[in-house]
């Protein structure tokens, strides 16, 4: 007998902002709702990025603790046996896949997904223990084919049991089509001393070390850029455990006026059209496919990013980017003055990366392929 319509539960921890809750977001928004019926489980807590979902989506707030409980897998199972999902599809190896496999399992959810974002536990119990939920899942994910390799690496699992599907990225909202002048007038409003006629390099991501926004200080610190005949203003936009270590850097080597860490701001897409370029320092091992990047990209910003497992697969150096490596300040100068210096090549690389994007890495894309996953699973 036909599913009248198929009822998919996302666990996640919390839908704090990043890159991972942020794909979350826009595929429980894209889903055919005629089709589906989209729900999200927090683990700890909705968080910031749940203000984001369409009223449709019922999302549950479970306020389990944040240390590990074994008892935290019955509350999970109980949760599902009282709302009876077909599909339960976690989100990364640890504590959401955790308790979410092993809570559907108990619960005798249909359909068990999980799907891998970048990183992984290290340790020798660790990767036992993602190999074993690894095979109780019913499909297993990756974010790009890089990733996926690096999946069937660590754990010593088949790649033919993983399946990649791509993040996808909203073309209309990511449009790069805003006014520069409203968006430095808001700016302005706001007490930032933004002139339009500045060039802008944007960082957008959560500032830990994972992201080693430092790099990009380092690069800035540089007196070539620092001198260079065109003024650049450096615009940091979101927040994290790394920031007053980076405040301190920026009044320390005298940065005040030329770097600006403007916090987690809603209004990205306009910031993005307003930026020159875009800056990408995180650490390779943490990265599996970019949203920041698919954003910029997206916006026609040219970017500049360190080779990653999803970068390397996203950009082609010197086609539609720049590629450099981790913590290398000294060639991301280079770089920067380069295209500060010459709009043609960032002009270039701006109609490449819009082209690509367009090509393979759509929202549209990424919702259909997830649909047509969720539905050939049942289907068996």
């Amino acid at each position: 007998m036909p599913l009248d319509k198929i009822k998919v539960c996302h666990v996640v921890t919390t839908l704090g902002v990043g890159g991972m809750e942020n794909g979350i977001v826009n595929l429980c928004n894209g889903l055919n709702l005629a089709k589906f019926n989209p729900m999200i489980c927090c683990l700890n807590s909705k968080g910031p990025m749940y203000s984001r979902l369409r009223s449709e989506v019922q999302i549950f707030d479970m306020g389990l603790p944040n240390v590990g409980r074994i008892s935290n897998i019955a509350h999970v199972a109980s949760f599902f046996k009282r709302t009876s999902p077909h599909i339960v599809h976690t989100h990364a190896w640890g504590g959401g896949s955790l308790y979410g496999i092993l809570g559907a399992r108990l619960a005798k959810v249909p359909i068990i997904i999980n799907g891998e974002h970048g990183s992984f536990f290290a340790n020798k119990y660790q990767i036992l223990t993602q190999r074993f939920l690894f095979y109780l899942c019913s499909a297993n994910l990756a974010v790009s084919e890089s990733l996926k390799y690096k999946v069937n690496e660590v754990l010593s699992v088949p790649k033919d049991r993983i399946t990649v599907i791509k993040n996808g990225v909203d073309t209309d909202l990511f449009s790069g089509k805003y006014s520069r002048q409203d968006i430095f007038r808001k700016l302005r409003n706001e007490g930032f001393p933004f002139d339009g006629d500045l060039f802008y390099i944007i960082s957008v991501g959560s500032l830990k070390p994972e992201k080693s926004q430092m790099t990009l200080l380092k690069a800035v610190k540089n007196s070539t850029i620092r001198n260079n005949n065109v003024p650049v203003k450096i615009l940091f936009v979101g927040d994290g455990p790394d920031r007053s270590l980076l405040s301190s850097f920026i009044v320390d080597n005298g940065l005040e006026g030329m770097v600006f860490i403007l916090g987690n701001r809603s209004d990205v897409p306009e910031l993005l059209s307003a930026a020159d370029l875009m800056v990408s320092t995180s650490i390779s091992r943490h990265e599996g496919l970019s949203n920041v990047l698919l954003e910029a990209m997206s916006s026609g910003v040219p970017v500049i990013a360190t080779k990653s497992i999803g970068s390397d697969e996203l950009i082609k150096d010197n086609i539609n980017g720049y590629l450099i490596n981790e913590y290398d300040a000294s060639d991301l100068t280079k770089k920067i003055i380069y295209l500060i210096e010459n709009p043609h090549e960032r002009k270039r690389l701006s109609h490449n990366a819009r082209s690509i994007i367009n090509d393979n890495f759509t929202l549209d894309k990424m919702v259909d392929n997830y649909q047509k996953l969720y539905t050939r699973l049942l289907s068996r």
